[in-house]
């Protein structure tokens, strides 16, 4: 198994590239819950959510094949 080195100011440390992985993907998890407890605690966003889900519902909605099919709607 290859292993990541990580230099700082002249000391290093070797960390597994498997434990770097993980580290980043929960990180990424993690900012992912933060963010989500920001817009809960966001009334507006709230609301955003809850229209978003109504629409849903009744099927009011675009599906796009790609970016710039998303362009021009919001155009």
């Amino acid at each position: 198994m290859r292993e990541a080195v990580v230099c700082s100011l002249g000391d290093s440390v070797t960390i597994p590239k498997e434990l770097l992985k993980e580290l980043h993907e929960g990180l990424v998890r993690i900012e992912e819950v933060l963010a989500t407890l920001e817009e809960l605690m966001d009334e507006e966003g709230v609301r955003r959510i809850r229209r978003a889900e109504e629409e849903y519902r009744r099927g009011e909605y675009v599906v796009v094949k790609d970016s710039s099919q998303v362009e021009k709607l919001i155009r």
